[in-house]
């Protein structure tokens, strides 16, 4: 009877281990194995929307699994950024944005607001493209070079009037910071959108405006505004005889770029692999030719250089904000 016991308690060991050996190849399946959901947290047809919807086309071929874009936009982005932060980090559900992820939540803290989503929730997968932010000005700003500009905005507060797509937003920051950097102050018309602030400026109701290459590139060949300098780190076309800033003595530099973003605790081999996938994605010819005849430009991130870019791209836009501080506009 002993021995039978004996053997019993041998034999349920060995299952046991036997089933423990068993699990992780049960638990690992194959990634991705269903629909991959990409949100974008903007309306359809602006720059993200773009870059989006041509990677998702990529993505499809390179993971052979269907990859839907979902746009949800509202409280600039942060409906769409929060969707991510809370979803499962199972890396089924992903997130494109643009620098209105970084900005959202220290507006929240400008304003005592509990924010919709943390930072901390989400992490970079990889960069997709980066653009600088054109000035331009109208025919009617009688001016020919940034430091112009600049010089007539130093003669009286408001001398200058600008729009932007919103306070905080994308458009909006890059001359945030030049005033920040010259001392000098733009008089701001936020409006709703890249294409109402275009319109202002169009009309001679403002001076100037910080605009992407793709808004920016058909008024200025059209000789409809004058582009004064970009704001990036480098001459990029279609305007390669235009300055950056720093080259105009203004010690500014700001991209708009697109970047994946995956809710924190993703495994990091599904992190690993998106990157991967990613990296193989934007070579495709297709997708190249496609962001070359939007006037975007693609600049690949991702991994240890990614994640430096981040942390300091986190510092430089959030004190932005609060160096813009409140406002009634």
């Amino acid at each position: 009877m002993q021995t039978f016991k004996l053997k019993t308690v041998k034999y349920a060991l060995l299952l046991a281990i036997s089933g423990c050996l068993c699990l992780p190849g049960v638990a690992q399946e194959k990634y991705p194995s269903k629909t991959i959901t990409l949100i974008n947290p903007n309306l359809p047809g602006g720059f993200v929307d773009n870059v989006a919807r041509n990677l998702s086309v990529i993505l499809q071929k390179t993971l052979k699994q269907t990859v839907i874009i979902i746009n949800k936009p509202g409280a600039n982005g942060a409906i769409g950024h929060a969707a991510v932060a809370n979803a499962s980090p199972d890396g089924y559900t992903l997130l494109i944005t643009s620098p209105s992820l970084v900005t959202q939540p220290a507006i929240d803290a400008l304003y005592n607001r509990t924010p919709i989503y943390n930072l901390n929730k989400l992490i970079p997968i990889a960069q997709i493209t980066s653009d600088p932010a054109i000035i331009l000005v109208n025919q009617e700003a009688n001016v020919k070079t940034i430091q112009d500009l600049v010089k007539a905005a130093g003669k009286s507060s408001g001398a200058v009037s600008i729009s932007s797509s919103g306070t905080y937003g994308a458009t909006h920051l890059p001359m945030a910071m030049i005033e920040n950097e010259t001392g000098v102050k733009f008089k701001h018309i936020p409006t709703g959108g890249g294409a109402a602030s275009m319109t202002l400026a169009l009309g001679g109701h403002v001076n100037a405006l910080a605009s992407a290459p793709s808004v920016a590139y058909p008024q200025t060949q059209a000789g409809k505004m004058i582009a004064l300098a970009q704001t990036g780190p480098k001459r990029l076309p279609p305007y390669m005889d235009l300055p950056t800033l720093k080259e105009s003595n203004i010690n500014v530099e700001y991209t708009l770029w697109t970047t994946v973003f995956a809710p924190a605790d993703t495994p990091d081999a599904i992190v690993k692999k998106l990157a991967q996938v990613l990296r193989e994605s934007v070579q495709d010819e297709q997708f190249k030719t496609v962001l070359f005849k939007g006037n975007s430009t693609l600049d690949y991130l991702d991994g240890e250089v990614m994640n430096q870019f981040w942390k300091l791209e986190i510092k430089k836009l959030q004190d932005t904000v609060k160096q813009i501080g409140k406002t009634d506009e």
